[in-house]
């Protein structure tokens, strides 16, 4: 008898945690993080390693998309709905970051910000001494490397603005149920 109600216990356990993760990931958006970087002109420029795709836009394209941006460089969906959560994965081939902030704005790169827009505090702030710094809300676990994900992060209901702080055009809003 005692070996029969464990087996069921353990049956029932089981069947529960399945189905908990099955809802769990369902409950997950994922945002793609998108670039197209060539590595030859990006390495050149920055430095080796900067950029391990094999995309089509050169250097000196990308900055020739600025103030605005480079459309290559973007979070696939831009705006998405999730009953749960959200993460990210980068299918480009620069680091980026996958940063909650209250309001878009510019990022720790100034070459990259947009003159018109403030920094996103969260992202950037200005050190006397040093120039832009990542901002002192800045979590560096929201640095996406190429071919990784960010963590997942659990939302509370409304809307979250999300952008790499790094490429400030990039953006989603995404609206928790």
């Amino acid at each position: 008898m005692k070996i029969s109600m464990w087996k069921t216990l353990s049956y029932v356990c089981a069947a529960a945690a399945l189905t908990t993760m099955a809802v769990a990931a369902k409950d997950v958006r994922n945002i793609s993080i998108r670039d197209d970087c060539d590595q030859a002109t990006f390495d050149d420029a920055i430095g080796p390693g900067t950029c391990i795709g094999d995309g089509g836009t050169t250097f000196a394209e990308f900055l020739a998309a600025l103030p605005d941006g480079d459309e290559h460089w973007r979070f696939n969906n831009d705006r998405t709905e999730t009953d749960g959560a959200v993460n990210s994965t980068n299918r480009g081939g620069e680091t980026h970051s996958f940063t909650e902030v209250k309001n878009f704005g510019g990022g720790f790169i100034g070459l990259l910000n947009n003159p018109d827009e403030d920094l996103a505090p969260e992202c950037a702030t200005v050190d006397p001494d040093a120039g832009l710094i990542p901002g002192p809300g800045f979590n560096p676990q929201t640095i996406v490397p190429p071919g990784k994900s960010s963590p997942t992060q659990t939302l509370s209901r409304g809307t979250h603005k999300f952008q790499c702080c790094i490429h400030p055009w990039m953006r989603s809003v995404v609206t928790r149920k």
